[in-house]
Formats: structure tokens, sequence, C-alpha cells
């Protein structure tokens, strides 16, 4: 099947990423905010991350169905994108914001901003933003260079946010309200990203479109759609290791500044772990185009894996060493991007696979439950760090840190992701619809032309 989106909208369409990525970003840094900025324990962080992500990923479910059922003179996943910029932006501020008050009340406010965030705002972004790949297009090269570019991008604005924020904001005082003012520029990056890719995109596989042609039967109800993708195996396994590869993120996303300050002694130099991790950006979006097509998704993805995992055993060697450290860390991050680049393409895949087999494309549903899957991963990741530092006796804002805090430390960066490293490389060894793809789609093409 020929291109059916140009270099320029796929750089559009990225932006959403982009834009996702910087609040990921800095919701990355918000459990070191709420530790040692605003003096929340972290067993209590632990809890509100774990409590505000499930709930959401309920959400997540609820607006795949609304997706679905969308119809404006704009689609039904584009509109979400225009809505929801300018609340992005205010929510962002908010969570960066809490104010002077006692422990209780801190509490109280994290919770409900980070509920109204994820459940009003993010979700209603994120999971009209995943369905345009499946709104958009349907060539698989689109579909792959889709993911590099939203990789890309999103890995780009990860980058930022972990080389500039932390750096700036001490030199800005390191305060609560210096906090405040940075977040709320990085909210004015992220409302703009997320207008951008709603302009820059165009909804050609609407449901509405898909109905009027015959293709698509009509809409089916939430437990017919559950009951056929838990008969898709390829979906099932995308959704196991969304909910890994989640843990993975939340996990990177926060635990290096922790490992930065205890291990290494100087909280800054995650700002040089960020800059450095730009290196592998740029290389595999690079060549993830001839490895993708040399290789193919899930192999590529494999491969990467690898490199994750020598990462983490040059760490091992001396975790003390940070010139090791950084180096072992690089290679940590190739085994991510990669992943990054193909889940979502591979994800996109199983719809097809679904209208080949049951004859009905679910396309909001299918990215609501991978959002699912991902905040129970996200929601877990960002748990696990709270829960193992309170495990290790760590104390909030203090400069040293007990040897059990320490080894807690280590483990949320070391030993975990390596752990889910090979599980997912395990899951996706039994991912095979890559070589049935091009079939599929012969075949769902004669029943078009049948139906004209």
């Amino acid at each position: 099947m020929e291109r059916e989106l140009s270099n320029k909208a796929l750089m559009g369409d990225a932006m959403g990423q982009f834009s996702l990525n910087i609040a990921t970003g800095l919701l990355g840094l918000i459990t070191y905010y709420y530790t040692d900025i605003v003096g929340v324990s972290a067993g209590l962080v632990g809890t509100i991350m774990l409590l505000t992500k499930v709930i959401d990923a309920f959400a997540d479910i609820g607006m795949g169905v609304v997706v679905d059922r969308t119809r404006s003179r704009h689609g039904q996943a584009r509109p979400w994108l225009l809505w929801m910029s300018i609340p992005l932006f205010v929510l962002i501020i908010l969570m960066f914001s809490v104010p002077d008050v006692s422990p209780g009340a801190k509490v109280v406010y994290a919770v409900v901003t980070n509920l109204i965030f994820f459940v009003c705002i993010y979700t209603p972004i994120a999971i009209p933003y995943n369905s345009l790949m499946a709104l958009t297009t349907k060539s698989p090269a689109d579909r792959s260079l889709m993911g590099i570019f939203r990789a890309a991008f999103g890995y780009l604005a990860g980058m930022v946010v972990a080389i500039g924020f932390i750096p700036i904001v001490n030199a800005m005082g390191g305060g609560p309200l210096q906090w405040t003012l940075l977040a709320a520029i990085f909210a004015v990056i992220a409302a703009s990203g997320t207008y951008i890719a709603f302009r820059s995109t165009k909804e050609r596989y609407s449901t509405g479109e898909l109905k009027k042609s015959g293709e698509v039967k009509k809409t089916l109800p939430f437990h017919k759609g559950l009951m056929l993708l838990l008969t898709n195996k390829y979906w099932l396994i995308i959704f196991a290791i969304s909910i890994l590869s989640n843990i993975l993120f939340a996990l990177s996303n926060t635990a290096g500044l922790y490992f930065a300050k205890y291990i290494w002694g100087n909280e800054n130099l995650v700002g040089i772990m960020g800059a450095i991790g730009f290196i592998p950006v740029v290389v595999v979006f690079l060549l993830s185009g001839p490895l993708i097509k040399r290789f193919g998704r899930r192999n590529t993805a494999v491969i990467g894996l690898a490199i994750g995992v020598l990462g983490i055993a040059v760490r091992l060697v001396d975790l003390t060493n940070i010139p090791l450290g950084l180096v072992g860390s690089v290679l940590q991050t190739f085994g991510m991007i990669p992943l990054m680049v193909v889940l979502a393409p591979l994800g996109t895949d199983t719809i097809e696979y679904g209208e080949w087999k049951h004859g009905q494309r679910i396309v909001g549903l299918t990215n609501s439950l991978n959002a699912f899957g991902g905040k129970i991963g996200t929601a877990f990741g960002t748990a696990i760090i709270g829960w193992m530092l309170a495990w290790g006796h760590y104390q909030e804002g203090m400069a040293v840190q007990t040897a059990s805090a320490k080894q807690m430390i280590i483990t949320f960066n070391i030993y975990i992701p390596l752990v889910i490293y090979i599980c997912i490389a395990i899951l996706l060894l039994f991912y095979s619809l890559e070589k049935q793809y091009t079939r599929i789609l012969d075949d769902l093409e004669r029943r078009r032309e049948m139906i004209g």
C-alpha cells in the first residue's frame, strides 16, 4: 500500500506526542517535587500516584467508547486535541502549585489535582491522539514512519525536561515558586504542541465514513467489543507489553534523579544523563527506518532490548563510577527507544487483524484499553518508587540517606528494569503479525471491492 501522508503531516502529528511527553516528563518529576520540595512523605506519594492512575486507567476505557461515538465537523478524535489544549495548560500549573498548608491538606490537594489532570485532561487527549494512527492511514510505511516521528519528538520532549528542568529551576532558586513558574513555561509548550497536532491531521478512516461505505457494520456495545479484543491474541501481547513498558518508562522518568543525588552525590548530573541520552535518540531516529525495513518492527525492538540489557550490565560493574554509569545509561536508553518507536504501530496493526478476523473495526476501545494497560503500568511504576523509598526508610529532603534507602534506589534503577527488558523481549517473540499483515490488508481490500 502506498504512502498517504507527507513528512510535513507526520511532523505536525508528532507534535502531539511532543506535547504529551512534556506533560509526562513533568509528571515524572512530581514525585521528587512532592517529597523534596513540598515535603509530602514518600509512602504517601506512592499511594497517591497509584490511586490517581488506577482511577484514570478506568477512565481510559470510557474515553475509548466516547471516541468511537464522537461525531463533529473535525472528525471523531481530532476535536479532542482542540478542546483540551487550554485545560492542559491550566492543570499543569495547578499541579505544581501545592499551597503551603498542613500536610493533610497538601495530600488532598495533590490527589484532587492529579485526578482532574489525568481523568479530565490527559486521557481526553491521549486516547484520541493514539486513535489517530488508525484513523489517518492504513499504510504500513506511514505507520512505521509515524511511530518513528512520534518516538523521536516524544523523546526529544522528554530530553528537554530531563536536561533543562532541574538545572534551570535550581539556578532560579529551587523553591516552590520557581517550580511553579518553570512548570508554567513548559505548560505553554505542551498546550501549543497539542493545538499544532490538531491542525496537522486529517481523518480518512473514521467510523462514520466506514459505516457509509459498508466496511463497518455497526458500533459495538462495550462488552461485545471487549470480548472480540480478548480473542485477538496479538492485541493481548501488546496489552501485556504496554503494562511492562510503562512501568519501565515511569521508573526512568523519576528514578535517575534519586540515583544521581544519592548514589553519585550530585542531583544536577541528571541533566548530563539527559543530555547524553539525546545521542541515542538521534542515532535511533536516523537508523530506525533502515533497521525496520531490514529486520522488521518486532526484531528491531528485540535488538534494542538486548542493547539495554548490556547497558545495565555495564552499570553493574561499578554502581558509583559516574563515567561508567553514564555510558551504561546511554546503552540503557538505546534499549528503550526502539520499543517506543514500534509499540504504537504494532498495536495499531492489531486493529486490522481484528477487522479481518471479526469483520469489526474497533479503534477507540482498542486504544483506550492499550492506554488502560499503560496507565496501570505507569501507576505501579510510579508507586514502586514511593513504596520502595518508604520501605528503605528514606528521609524526605535529607542530604544523606540510609544504606537501605540507597539499596532501594539501586533496585528500581537497575534490577527491576533488567527483569522488565527480558520479559518484554520474550513477549515480542510471540508476536508474528508482521508476517501476515500484507495478506490481511489484501483480504480487506478484496472485501471492500465485493461490497462496492
